[in-house]
């Protein structure tokens, strides 16, 4: 199979999965389980929201056998990945078209992200999946609720938390590309107190990241000369470790703490360098260490009418990159050289829900964070290398009214205002709403909203920088239909979602550009219009034996300024999976990823990145309470295709492993 993937053939693999969704027999056994969720920042059954969301479980990311969160979160109606050669290289992920920095990634609800980034994206190359409960992807604008970055929405991986006897874990894997793959994890608790602690650690030789697996001759050096030949891979070793811990004071309040942390060391291609011998050498490599902690007290009063949370959190990133011929003397001749990066964010939230009647609950919040970044290179002749240390404070305050009424209509309204310390502020808003047909088990859910993400500390202090840039905003909603057929055991959700976006920021040669911005400078300028369709479904074909998981995104992502498409956004994004468990102890799944067509950068234009499909198979088979296989075969057509550019994939790949519990 070539790794295209037809429009005919995507539309004919959806149809089919949506009419099996529709015909299935009523004899059925078993339903499909209900989710709590904190789209609201309250828990609640996901019925109970009007925001569009998906929550991936324990057993659905146990089952993917990923390697990592971007793997993960694959295949999610409305979610974007972009990986630029394999485990540990540069991993993007967005949703609903935003740029991956305008999408807010949460780890049990502390804020992910190096401040010292230049948009503040999170790379989930470096992230690993430890000792996660449960994913949950919150779409479309959601600053009234989470402040900046959350234009496109919010990601929010929560970790597992401890109940019970004790239970221990370990789970062996490896397989091909070198790939050797290590969890373990230990939980429990009593009435006073209750832990999990995680650990997570990979090795992988993997592949070269730039022109593997690429059917056309590649140059470097502005096309003067040709790539020299592939090393055998670039190795990656990454290492992560999960802990949370919850104390009860009393029998009103407790007291949670939990720490997230990484270290990686990766090999990268320098696809840049100007002499071919440096485009693989050992030279480049980064290494990337990240620790983040919170501790929070919750507590209830005036007999559970009110709820607190008290919330006291930092994140340290440690970043450094070894390239050849990055750095350049005063002569413009390049050199080898360091880059290093640290970012720090701490500070405070305090969050209130407060019951009032039966029917309504008031959140109000505060917050105050402080975020700062610093750079270095080395060596730095004089003249060549301007440092950057800069910090910003922002104090937020937020506000929610949520209403329910005959167990049928659920209402939300909020508001936020966010200010920059001598700096700019933004004001949004969010409203949503769901409603029930119990009769004919129909949900009709919708939300509206404003988003906005501040200026980086790289885009207001650095050499090409303004302090005085404004955020970026966006305006956006969705309006969708869920219907369940058959006693629940079907479920269906189809939304339509719209966001225009302005205010962006640029970089170019502009004219607010002060002399000494020779190259250029930020700029707000940009505006840009998303909008898709989102179709999602579960269902259980053969009690016992067969369950079927689909989904389809539409997007049309269009740059207003230049009317052009938006690059690195595809038209058209498929998945399906089929999973059969008829056989004692057995778990078995086929699944395919559709990505259509896409537009990327090439100096300087763009180039087209064909469609492609992407067939996996796994199995699981559990030997006793204690010991369980599972083996996997990704890529099983070896389909060539590219997420980024001239950076290959995988090709066919074979994992195996063991896990024990007890």
């Amino acid at each position: 199979m070539s790794g295209l993937f037809s429009r005919g053939r995507a539309a004919a693999l959806i149809g089919f999965a949506l009419n099996s969704l529709i015909s299935i027999p009523v004899s059925y056994a078993e339903t499909l389980a209900p989710i709590v969720v904190t789209a609201d920042r309250l828990e609640e059954p996901e019925t109970s929201t009007g925001s569009s969301i998906t929550v991936l479980r324990a057993d659905a990311i146990a089952r993917s056998g990923s390697k990592g969160v971007a793997d993960i979160l694959r295949g999610t109606a409305g979610v974007e990945v972009r990986e630029a050669g394999g485990i540990g290289s540069n991993s993007a992920v967005s949703i609903r078209g935003s740029n991956p920095g305008q999408t807010l990634v949460l780890i049990d609800g502390i804020r992910m992200g190096d401040p010292s980034v230049i948009d503040g994206a999170v790379d989930f190359g470096n992230l690993v999946a430890t000792d996660i409960e449960r994913i949950e992807v919150l779409r479309g604008p959601q600053s009234a609720l989470y402040g900046s970055d959350a234009m496109g929405g919010v990601i929010n991986i929560i970790t597992k938390r401890g109940a019970g006897p004790m239970q221990r874990s370990v789970t062996l894997e490896g397989g091909s590309y070198g790939t050797i793959h290590t969890r373990a994890s230990v939980s429990g608790g009593t009435d006073v107190i209750n832990y999990a602690f995680g650990i997570d650690g990979l090795h992988t030789d993997g592949f070269p990241r730039y022109g593997y697996r690429i059917n056309r001759s590649l140059t470097i050096g502005f096309g003067s000369a040709p790539l020299p030949p592939l090393p055998l891979g670039d190795p990656t070793n990454k290492g992560g470790v999960s802990a949370r811990v919850s104390y009860r004071l009393s029998d009103s309040f407790s007291l949670e703490t939990g720490l997230f942390g990484f270290d990686n060391a990766i090999r990268f291609d320098n696809s840049n360098a100007s002499t071919a011998s440096n485009v693989f050498n050992a030279r480049n490599h980064s290494s990337a260490t990240l620790v983040q902690s919170y501790a929070r007290l919750i507590g209830d009063s005036f007999d559970g009418r009110l709820h607190h949370q008290m919330t006291v959190f930092g994140t340290l990133t440690d970043r450094n990159n070894w390239v050849t011929e990055s750095c350049y003397d005063l002569d413009y001749n390049p050199f080898d050289c360091r880059y290093g990066y640290r970012g720090t964010r701490q500070g405070v939230e305090y969050q209130g829900d407060l019951k009032i009647g039966t029917n309504s609950i008031v959140t109000l919040g505060l917050r105050n964070e402080t975020e700062r970044a610093s750079t270095s290179q080395f060596p730095a002749p004089e003249g060549t290398f301007t440092p950057i240390k800069a910090q910003q404070t922002i104090n937020s305050a937020f506000a929610q009214y949520r209403f329910s009424f005959d167990d049928r209509l659920d209402l939300t309204l909020g508001g936020r205002i966010d200010g920059v310390v001598n700096g700019p502020n933004f004001a949004t808003w969010r409203m949503t709403g769901s409603y029930r047909f119990d009769e004919t088990n129909t949900r009709l859910h919708a939300s509206f909203g404003t988003g906005a993400k501040n200026a980086s500390l790289y885009q207001r202090f650095s050499e090409y920088g303004f302090a005085s840039l404004q955020a970026e905003e966006n305006k956006g909603g969705d309006i969708g239909i869920e219907q369940k057929l058959l006693n629940d055991r079907v479920r269906l959700d189809v939304t339509a979602f719209t966001n225009r976006y302005h205010n962006l920021i640029g970089f170019g040669r502009v004219a607010s550009c002060v002399a000494a911005q020779f190259y250029g400078c930020y700029y707000n300028v940009g505006r840009a219009l998303t909008q898709g369709l989102e179709i999602s479904g579960e269902a259980i074909l053969v009690p016992d034996s067969w369950k079927m998981q689909v989904s389809l995104t539409t997007l049309k992502a269009q740059n207003l300024i230049t009317n052009s498409q938006l690059l690195q956004r595809p038209n058209q994004q498929a998945s399906a999976g089929l999973i059969y468990t008829g056989l004692p102890n057995l778990e078995a799944q086929a699944r395919v990823t559709y990505v259509g067509k896409k537009l990327d950068y090439l100096y300087p234009s763009s180039v087209t990145l064909p469609a492609y499909a992407k067939w996996d198979l796994l199995g699981n088979y559990k030997i006793d309470q204690q010991i369980s296989l599972f083996a996997r075969l990704e890529n099983l057509t070896n389909a060539r295709y590219e997420e980024v550019y001239n950076y290959g994939v995988a090709g066919r790949t074979y994992m195996a492993g063991v896990k024990m519990t007890w």
